[in-house]
């Protein structure tokens, strides 16, 4: 009987051993670069420098928010980071990535079980085969049982290594989210600091405006000005005070939207800056070929098809045999056994084989839908590539002609405000009235305007370099 039992637990234990040797490895997902390749067109080639003039290769710089110098930007973006609802809903994605990772995992362990029953059986004055009156009987039972399902063909431990990839790719994706707000939230700052700039000017225009007003009217009055004048010069302090308006309602619109960033109620009561910030030098844009490991957003794809392509190999897997161990043992006793006088300790063994031969082509469609899954990921992370490759060219290219307009804002404005001066002295000697030095303050406040908005046009071009070089803030 020894022998017997000896021999069953031999064999059993060799064809577990048969099989966890003969078990399939999980494939590995392509390189970067072959990723890369497989995911463009052929006739697509990455360059090995940007195609825009004057770009410095050096590695991207990291730290951008110091370069600005704004401690005042600096801690309402870390207002931002630390309060966003959005990023926060964000984050809990990671955990709920992570417990997939444990759930999918956890089909590799062994699975123990314990169950346990007891009830009592009465009988009124039967008697048994002697004779004796026996009407009490106890049936219970406590038995533990294991159940492992050996994971022959890889398909527990690719749909693992899938759900790790996934739980990499929100994790990228979370922190594209933390570098795509503090950019978002330094361009809104920055903007309420140039439309609170511009309301200023507009205040100053519509005071122009108004003394001009005034002055045509004395003028029109002595017989010095025609109601023509006078009826242009009022239309003028219309539309600067319509202008003033619009500008007053964007500060108020563009500050309430800084304030829901940072999870404030939007009352206006941020109190934004006076002047906006010098923009930083020249940063290094480094290689195209860095970009594919510095943008979050670039990892995620890949993380994506990564997970995809595991899921593949899952689904293949899913066709083929499955098979498991399994064991159990305990109390187990009711009437019949204890009538036989039958010991209540128990135990068995045995393994399990579950082998599809038809299912209607439900896993022939899976395999399908894994490699069209897998199509569509390898697609989405090529169109995240020359995305990205485009946000770089496109800032690299504005900043370049945004400098040559803020260059030709600066000197109509320096030529603006030499006229202006000359106007005043002039108007000083007696040369002229005060009608044309107002006219030329108008200029003069027109082209700060434009010179202003340039000036935010640059800093906000240049966050959006620092986001699409994904240098981390």
């Amino acid at each position: 009987m020894n022998a017997s039992m000896s021999f069953r637990t031999t064999l059993a234990l060799g064809i577990c051993a048969t099989l966890l040797l003969c078990a399939c490895a999980v494939k590995k997902p392509p390189s970067t670069s072959e990723t890369v390749r497989n995911s463009l067109p052929p006739a697509t080639k990455v360059p090995d420098q940007w195609t825009s003039q004057a770009t410095n290769p050096a590695p991207v710089e990291t730290g951008w928010l110091r370069s600005f110098s704004d401690p005042q930007m600096e801690a309402v973006v870390a207002e931002a980071i630390q309060n966003n609802l959005d990023l926060k809903a964000a984050a809990t994605r990671i955990q709920v990535a992570a417990s997939v990772v444990t759930e999918v995992h956890a089909q590799m362990m062994p699975l123990i079980v314990v169950a346990g029953a007891a009830k009592y059986l009465g009988r009124f004055h039967q008697k048994n085969a002697q004779g004796q009156i026996r009407g009490d009987f106890n049936a219970s039972s406590l038995l533990g049982g294991v159940s492992w399902e050996l994971d022959v063909w890889a398909k527990i431990r690719s749909q693992t290594a899938a759900a790790k990839q996934s739980l990499a790719a929100t994790d990228s994706d979370y922190q594209w989210a933390r570098m795509s707000l503090a950019a978002a939230t330094a361009k809104l700052w920055y903007l309420a600091t140039c439309t609170q700039v511009l309301q200023g000017y507009a205040r100053e225009d519509v005071a122009v405006d108004q003394q001009l007003l005034d002055v045509t009217i004395a003028q029109f009055q002595v017989g010095n000005a025609e109601q023509q004048q006078v009826d242009f010069a009022q239309a003028q302090l219309a539309q600067s005070q319509a202008q003033l308006a619009q500008v007053s309602n964007a500060y108020l619109q563009v500050v309430r939207g800084l304030e829901v960033l940072l999870g404030r109620y939007p009352a206006v009561e941020i109190k934004t800056a006076s002047a906006l910030s010098a923009l930083p030098p020249p940063v290094p844009a480094g290689l195209p070929s860095q970009l594919l490991e510095r943008r979050p957003d670039i990892l995620a794809a890949q993380h994506t098809f990564n997970a995809a392509f595991h899921l593949v190999q899952t689904a293949q897997a899913a066709r083929l045999p499955a098979f498991a161990l399994n064991g159990a043992g305990g109390y187990l006793t009711n009437e019949i056994y204890q009538d036989l006088k039958f010991r209540p300790w128990v135990w068995t063994a045995g393994a399990d084989l579950l082998a599809p031969l038809y299912t209607g082509g439900y896993l022939q469609a899976q395999v399908k839908i894994a490699n069209q899954n897998q199509k569509a990921a390898l697609a989405l992370y090529g169109q995240t590539l020359l995305q990205a490759f485009d946000d770089v060219e496109v800032t690299l290219t504005n900043e370049r002609y945004l400098k040559d307009q803020e260059k030709d804002a600066t000197e109509a404005l320096k030529s603006t405000e030499d006229a202006l001066n000359l106007g005043k002295v002039k108007y000083d000697v007696g040369q002229t009235d005060l009608s044309p030095v107002l006219q030329l303050e108008s200029v003069v406040l027109a082209t700060q305007t434009a010179e202003t908005y340039m000036q935010y046009e640059l800093i906000a071009n240049r966050i959006d370099l620092y986001l699409a070089l994904g240098g981390s803030f």
